[in-house]
């Protein structure tokens, strides 16, 4: 089976099969091309701020972007107060989905209330994300990222040493991709049912430590965690991504911190790595596809939003990470 059929939650890479697709071959990153659109607040930024005062909970909005309207939902907590910047979670959705589905799905905005900080769930175009350079797909999600964070800087107060990215299946690799990045205002990572696309591995190249954060099941049909050939493109296996970010980040050659959720999650950390950055692996084991959130099910083992948030907060940008 193609598993570009398949069902919205699953990986559904947007290259189209092609391994081509897949190298970097400009030299011009994505952020160079959308500066203009990051430096100059768009009319519907105005014209927003000016429209009404801003409601707390769970509301949508809109931006320009290179010409294109993008949208999505935002969770602004109770508890906000416009002289308080508050960290800003970004949180991509899987192929075939919306924002308003993650939303939903993931449990992060109870989380968002609960720990105070602001969660912003965009909608990819045609409900997909491009990890690619835009001049090879059209689509400069890469660069689309720092002009959603500007633009939330704008409309709500946001701690701009408190960014975050995090991002389940074509999200998730949305989110590694970000972390490659020569420059980036996110201070960490998460991916989750997701690992490094293997032809990014020699064009990675952040000029800064990459806190990273993964949760994969061992049981994942759609993104395996010995990783391979696709049909669609290659990925590295989820020990071999864990493996990258920890040498990337000259993180120390021994054991990692490790602690069990139950018989069946295994959370393993690489503490203390260069600039106060980690390395952090949730494995779910005998579980698939999923964003575990906790309640009933197979994916009760484990809130992630819950252990993402408590990743997240031991990071921030402009200072030596604190350990947590």
């Amino acid at each position: 089976m193609n598993l570009l059929m398949g069902w919205q939650y699953l990986i559904r890479f947007p290259w189209s099969g092609t391994l081509a697709m897949l190298a970097l071959t400009t030299g011009l990153t994505a952020c160079q091309l959308a500066q203009r659109d990051r430096d100059a607040p768009s009319q519907l930024d105005s014209a927003a701020s000016a429209a009404q005062p801003l409601k707390l909970g769970e509301t949508s909005g809109e931006l320009v972007f290179e010409g294109q309207q993008r949208t999505y939902r935002v969770y602004t907590p109770k508890t906000y107060r416009p002289d308080r910047p508050l960290p800003l979670v970004l949180a991509f959705h899987g192929y075939g989905s919306q924002g308003k589905d993650l939303a939903t799905g993931s449990g992060l905005n109870e989380v968002a209330e609960q720990k105070g900080f602001v969660a912003v769930y965009p909608d990819g175009i045609d409900r997909r994300w491009n990890p690619l350079n835009k001049m090879l797909t059209g689509v400069d999600d890469v660069g689309f990222v720092p002009a959603l964070i500007a633009h939330m800087k704008r409309n709500r107060a946001i701690d701009p040493a408190r960014v975050y990215a995090a991002g389940v299946s074509n999200g998730g690799f949305l989110v590694q991709r970000l972390a490659c990045e020569t420059s980036s205002p996110i201070a960490a990572f998460a991916s989750v049912v997701a690992t490094l696309p293997s032809q990014l591995k020699g064009s990675c190249n952040p000029q800064a430590p990459v806190p990273m954060l993964m949760i994969n099941g061992t049981d994942d049909q759609k993104v395996p965690w010995q990783g391979g050939d696709l049909g669609y493109g290659s990925i590295l296996s989820v020990p071999g991504t864990i493996d990258f970010w920890q040498r990337y980040n000259n993180c120390p050659s021994s054991v990692p911190v490790k602690r069990a959720v139950g018989d069946r999650v295994e959370i393993a950390r690489y503490p203390n790595c260069q600039g106060g950055s980690e390395v952090e692996l949730v494995t779910l084991k005998g579980i698939g596809h999923v964003w575990p959130r906790g309640g009933s099910g197979s994916s009760s083992l484990l809130n992630g939003s819950e252990e993402i948030w408590s990743f997240f907060q031991r990071h921030r940008l402009g200072q030596e990470r604190r350990e947590g």
